[in-house]
């Protein structure tokens, strides 16, 4: 396969990608990593080191994806600013410190207790569709914002280690322990994934892979592969954007739902 082919594969995946990011405050990773991993031995790079720049460049592409996105969803006013501060403060620092551990920790036993997070959140998130024929509505957990500094740190090592930008778990937290409406956890995830992207991509490309360095690499970060990427899917996140403020909460919540069981399966299946 081409240098040209694989690129404008790349390009066309993120444009699709984008979209769902801007409609569903994600950055991307669900899509980028599979594609990464299916599409990167065709490249001229070395094969032993194909995990890691799949991480990297995923990370590098989600980053510039949620800029697009979260850009915005903060200029439609579509975000909590105090909250997002305190999670990209804490997601920033361990998805740095998290990427020079993510070679040496045997991942097994993560990929089991994400994927059954996953499960519950996804099983909370559908089985609430119909909330409102409800008489009594339970009252979310209402926390203080500082300990979004925790939650950020947790996800940020989650983001580090998976590839992706760590929406998936920004948006339930945002939810379901800071009672802010979908739409706008989603906005708000956006932001912060921007952030937490730039923060572990810088990483990535500043470790000094063992083996043959390929022509644009930087790090674990293939720009072949991760711009096209990006520039698909910051042009497609714009289009997500618009969905998702002309959408229902509601509606919302059993798409977000669906994406969750996709990640489960994507995990499972060891991408």
């Amino acid at each position: 396969m081409s240098f040209i082919v694989v690129s404008i594969i790349f390009l066309i995946t993120g444009l699709f990608t984008g979209i769902l990011a801007g409609m569903l405050g994600v950055g991307g990773g669900l899509i980028f990593v599979p594609m990464l991993y299916l599409l990167l031995p065709f490249a001229p790079i070395d094969k032993s080191q194909i995990s890691y720049i799949a991480i990297g460049t995923s990370l590098f592409a989600a980053a510039i994806t949620s800029i697009s996105s979260g850009t915005n969803h903060y200029l439609a006013k579509n975000v909590e600013k105090r909250k997002a501060v305190f999670l990209a403060v804490g997601s920033m620092f361990s998805s740095v410190i998290a990427s020079f551990f993510v070679i040496k920790v045997e991942s097994f036993y993560l990929k089991v207790i994400f994927a059954l997070v996953f499960i519950i959140i996804a099983i909370k998130m559908f089985s609430e569709r119909n909330s409102k024929n409800n008489k009594k509505i339970k009252e979310p957990i209402i926390l203080h914002d500082y300990y979004a500094i925790i939650f950020g740190i947790l996800i940020g090592i989650f983001a580090s280690f998976t590839g992706l930008g760590g929406g998936i778990l920004f948006v339930p937290v945002l939810t379901y322990l800071y009672a802010v409406d979908i739409k706008k956890a989603i906005g708000t995830s956006s932001l912060v994934i921007s952030l937490t992207g730039i923060a572990a991509a810088t990483a990535y490309s500043f470790h000094e892979p063992k083996g043959f360095i390929a022509p644009f690499q930087f790090g674990y970060i293939y720009l072949a592969a991760g711009l096209p990427l990006a520039i698909g899917a910051a042009v497609g996140a714009v289009k997500g954007v618009k969905i998702v403020l002309g959408s229902s909460s509601e509606k919302m919540k059993k798409i977000f739902s669906i994406l969750i069981i996709l990640i489960v399966i994507k995990i499972l299946l060891g991408f």
